[in-house]
């Protein structure tokens, strides 16, 4: 993520999918409900360790990767495969082509 707003947006799915209200996060994390509201819409940006800490307890970890790796976790493009394996081999594929069990 690169932005503010996919920050908390990330942090407001897992809050939803934990269902843990601002209130809960608060006494979890020392913040106040203000704080942890703001936080989660995308309304002010938050100290590292606050963010560290909201997103520790909705189970996620902060981490710092290159900005190369970054598209292949986050799963944007990829570049097309040019090697094959054994069993593409074996079934005559060829680079590019996907193959659908049941074609």
């Amino acid at each position: 993520m690169r932005t503010l707003n996919e920050f908390s947006t990330a942090l407001a799915l897992a809050q939803r999918a934990r269902k843990l209200t601002a209130n809960a996060l608060a006494l979890r994390t020392g913040l106040t409900p203000q704080a942890v509201r703001q936080i989660l819409a995308g309304e002010t940006a938050p100290r590292l360790t606050n963010a560290m800490a909201i997103a520790s307890e909705l189970g996620l970890e902060l981490v710092l990767v290159p900005k190369e790796a970054a598209p292949s976790l986050s799963g944007g493009p990829r570049a097309e495969r040019t090697v094959l394996s054994d069993v593409e081999r074996r079934l005559g594929l060829r680079s590019g082509v996907s193959f659908t069990p049941g074609e």
